[in-house]
């Protein structure tokens, strides 16, 4: 199993990096967190799984540990494979995840390409008593960063985003500003968001 690894930027597109590890190129499948992270030959240290199925080998990287534990129970889920348990996480920052099973919010999910309702259901029924358990100091803190990030969500689409380009902008930030994006407020979300967004 391969849990980590450190190397340097060779290259990056919108969804994956090219990581030398000692004079071996790995091609990662990256969250939007993991992405935040990386830039182009600087070193980087990517939590990361490798995934090995009938489709082929596929090894994803995460921003740390808790993306890592959300997407490895997100792909227990019938019908939710790899890909799809990685668009979760480039739509839906983990605490946003964590808040909408506890809370059932079927429409969070069905923003992401691929979710549709029946899936998205399923998502929040059988994850719910896991999710609240495990990761109940990432539940903490998304309740109330939530309003924040939705009032914030809400003025981006009100300027034309997508749903889609809403979620990846907002979890850039929260993987770039670390623990000081939960002392955000609304407006210094919205210029950083925004920053982003222009970046497209």
């Amino acid at each position: 199993m391969i849990r980590s690894l450190c190397g340097e930027v060779l290259s990056i597109t919108e969804t994956a990096v090219v990581l030398d590890v000692n004079g071996l190129g790995f091609d990662v499948l990256c969250s939007r967190g993991a992405l935040a992270l990386c830039a182009r030959g600087a070193r980087v240290r990517l939590t990361t799984y490798l995934q090995i199925s009938e489709a082929g080998v596929v090894l994803f990287g995460f921003m740390d540990e808790t993306e890592r534990e959300l997407f490895l129970k997100i792909t227990t889920i019938k019908g939710i494979g790899g890909r799809t348990g990685m668009g979760i996480l480039n739509v839906l920052p983990a605490g946003e995840i964590v808040r909408a099973v506890s809370m059932a919010d079927v429409d969070a999910f069905m923003r992401v390409p691929g979710v549709g309702r029946k899936t998205a259901e399923r998502l929040c029924f059988e994850l719910k008593n896991s999710l609240s358990k495990d990761f109940a100091s990432v539940l903490s803190g998304a309740v109330s960063r939530s309003r924040v990030a939705d009032t914030v969500g809400d003025a981006l689409r009100s300027l034309g985003f997508s749903q889609g380009d809403v979620g990846a902008a907002l979890a850039i930030v929260q993987a770039a500003w670390g623990d000081d994006y939960d002392k955000m407020n609304e407006e210094e979300l919205l210029k950083a968001a925004l920053k982003e967004l222009q970046r497209k």
